[in-house]
């Protein structure tokens, strides 16, 4: 039983970390020099960027008008194919991890049994396009994010444009940026 638990937990490490890891790879450079890459590919591929954000919104300043293009493209493009498939087969990994994970031997803070339940009843594909979803929207949002960085007058008619999308997943990340590049 415990070499079953520990094949599970390792299976979820390894899936995680091909899914943050490997998408910052497969990011295209537009054309970008490496300082700026760094920065570009940092933001986009982050979930959170805690301390680290004063550094990090320094940095894309600094590359202001390299970055501001390929905010731009990142957000009509959304994350690269490479990215999007390395992201699918780690969630399907994941999946069948959690699958062979028994579940119900083991309370859980903070989750319910009926979310348990609910888990139990999602089929692969359903829990894979759902992470998938999920990642392409926090890579689209975050390119939202950093054009409310990086952006100008373009961006403020593009960004008020995908804001007033109520039924579009961007629009709260997009209405965002548009108050931090009206603040500028």
């Amino acid at each position: 039983m415990r070499s079953a638990i520990l094949r599970v937990v390792h299976g979820i490490l390894v899936a995680t970390l091909l899914q943050t890891a490997a998408p910052a790879l497969a990011q295209p450079s537009y054309g970008l020099p490496p300082d700026a890459w760094a920065a570009f590919s940092r933001w986009l591929t982050t979930t959170c960027v805690g301390d680290e954000e004063r550094a990090l919104r320094e940095a894309l300043l600094r590359h202001r008008a390299q970055l501001a293009p390929a905010f731009r493209r990142a957000l009509a493009d959304g994350p690269p194919p490479q990215a999007v498939r390395e992201v699918r087969a780690a969630a399907e990994v994941r999946h069948a991890a959690l699958a062979q994970f028994p579940l119900q031997q083991y309370r859980i803070e903070g989750v319910t049994t009926a979310d348990l339940a609910r888990f139990e009843r999602t089929p692969r594909q359903a829990y894979v396009d759902d992470q998938v979803r999920r990642y392409v929207t926090g890579y689209r949002a975050n390119a939202a994010a950093g054009l409310g960085i990086v952006g100008g007058p373009r961006d403020r008619a593009a960004l008020a444009r995908l804001a007033a999308r109520k039924d579009d997943s961007l629009a709260p990340a997009a209405a965002e940026a548009l108050r931090a590049l009206e603040r500028q």
